[in-house]
């Protein structure tokens, strides 16, 4: 019984002794945290974090505002002038845009106008052109042969041109008033009035040929025959051709010059157009930023 209650007693007395001891780890982990730096396992530190650099952070700028840093990136007037005016940067460049794209329109308006303008004036000299030769050749074939169909293409002719008959085209116009109705934006009144003077200088051996016809049917043939043919009759009819190559001349030079001041205006407002269409995709995340990097 003895030897029994031994057993017993030392049993009491260990557990006794192990629940003191779980008591005091459980005091030192709540109370010490600090003393628990014994218990964390002791390594060597591998090759990978050996050789493993940390990389040195961004250097930022204090703005002087509390609470405000901004990174050293971009950091010239101009772009943080942008990047703090993001919107109105952006309504300007619309403003831009919207602006050269009128212009350009406008331009490529002005240069069909010019063209369609050249292209009727120039139709016009060569109708001038082809009547007067029509009437000098209708005129001194009828003198010479006195074939009155030649005389009957004349006087045709002479109503067409004073606009009383529609000519092939079905026009109904006389050229006296197919010359005013000519764009003063791009021929002058002085260009115009060389084509009036060279219809005038026309209607002039008009007259002369007229009288031709009345020698010829007064049975003077002769008379009628040096009445064309002479010199003073050519010179008139230089008169006529001449204003008409100066006209020409003027007007390829001065539509010349208009296509192309136009074009290179035109140039000028695509390269803006670029250029504000380019700044515009930097600003699409709401900053102007040049540099591309792994942060951003």
């Amino acid at each position: 019984v003895t030897e029994k209650r031994k057993r017993l007693r030392e049993k009491r007395l260990k557990r006794k002794r192990l629940r003191e001891h779980d008591k005091n780890i459980s005091v030192r982990y709540h109370d010490k945290p600090q003393s628990i730096e014994r218990y964390k396992p002791n390594y060597e530190a591998e090759e990978s974090e050996v050789d493993y650099e940390i990389l040195p952070e961004p250097e930022v700028i204090s703005t002087g505002t509390e609470g405000k840093i901004t990174e050293n990136k971009n950091g010239n007037l101009l772009v943080r002038w942008v990047n703090t005016n993001v919107d109105n940067v952006r309504l300007g460049l619309g403003a831009l845009i919207f602006l050269c794209s009128i212009l350009i329109l406008n331009n490529n308006l002005n240069i069909k106008n010019a063209y369609i303008t050249s292209s009727q004036s120039l139709y016009n000299v060569l109708l001038m052109g082809k009547s007067t030769g029509d009437l000098t050749m209708w005129a001194r074939q009828y003198v010479v042969t006195e074939n009155p169909k030649y005389k009957k293409a004349y006087e045709d002719h002479l109503i067409v041109r004073s606009g009383n008959r529609a000519d092939d085209n079905g026009i109904k116009k006389s050229y006296d008033q197919r010359f005013k109705d000519i764009p003063t934006e791009i021929v002058p009144e002085d260009d115009k009035q060389k084509l009036l003077d060279s219809l005038s200088a026309s209607e002039f051996l008009a007259l002369k040929e007229t009288d031709a016809f009345g020698l010829v049917e007064n049975g003077e043939q002769d008379k009628a025959i040096d009445v064309l043919f002479n010199k003073e009759y050519d010179l008139q009819k230089e008169k006529t051709v001449t204003p008409l190559l100066e006209f020409t001349k003027k007007l390829q030079i001065d539509v010349g010059k208009l296509v192309v001041t136009k074009l290179y205006f035109s140039y000028g407002y695509i390269i803006l157009l670029c250029i504000a269409n380019l700044i515009l995709i930097f600003l699409i995340n709401d900053r102007l930023d040049f540099k591309i990097s792994d942060d951003d």
